[in-house]
């Protein structure tokens, strides 16, 4: 078998290993957004456990991406292939972390004004289909939804901005117990935004790894 052979294998394997974490992540985000509608421990520990498996993950792919640039010797392309699923891979790791943070947070979610929870849901619905997105962009290597990609992350960003105002209000017209869901509401709803600007960072590595560049180009 050539050198060139193994690499194709190994790039091979390394965008599959990619995508499937990238499914758990999208897992994650079920979970989430399942504990958003009904909060219950046991949708809480299953989170948990994929969110230590994402991150056992995310260090042997690290790991793998580091053998192929130091054993392979890939071409530009391929280098950029590397380069770009790593950094994806760091940032599928920081997605989880950033749902995994707020837990604590959304565990009284049910006590919330209906049309806080309605928008939060939908907020969160958003950024779960911008996930899935991304990582159809990436196993295509497709650029042509990357519009309709860019258009959704800046969906999350209106909901963000509705929502948080919203909240802030509620939170100034509150007391007690019900003042502190709300404020704790306003990190879940940053939290959620963060993860949207991840998952741009996402979409500019696919950039990147098809077209040399993480620019990408905004909506008209």
């Amino acid at each position: 078998m050539t050198t060139r052979t193994t690499l194709r294998r190994d790039l091979a394997d390394l965008k599959q290993k990619v995508y499937l974490l990238g499914e758990k992540c999208i897992e994650v985000s079920d979970l989430y957004n399942s504990l958003l509608e009904n909060f219950s421990n046991n949708l809480n520990e299953n989170l948990t456990t994929v969110y230590s498996e994402i991150k056992k993950e995310s260090k042997q792919l690290n790991d793998q991406c580091f053998l192929v640039l130091t054993l392979q010797q890939p071409l530009i392309k391929d280098l950029r292939f590397v380069i770009g699923s790593l950094q994806i891979v760091l940032n599928l790791e920081k997605i989880s972390e950033q749902y995994y943070s707020t837990l604590s947070l959304i565990t009284d979610i049910n006590l919330l004004e209906n049309n806080i929870k309605e928008n939060l849901l939908k907020m969160a619905n958003k950024v779960q289909e911008l996930l899935k997105s991304a990582l159809t962009l990436y196993l295509s290597s497709n650029l042509s939804t990357l519009q309709e990609s860019l258009k959704a992350s800046s969906e999350v960003g209106f909901l963000h901005d509705l929502l948080y105002k919203e909240t802030l209000k509620c939170v100034a017209q509150e007391s007690g117990q019900k003042a502190q869901i709300e404020a704790q509401t306003l990190a879940a709803i940053r939290s959620l935004e963060k993860i949207s600007d991840i998952i741009s960072n996402i979409l500019e590595q696919v950039n990147y790894i098809i077209i040399g560049r993480t620019e990408t180009t905004s909506q008209s």
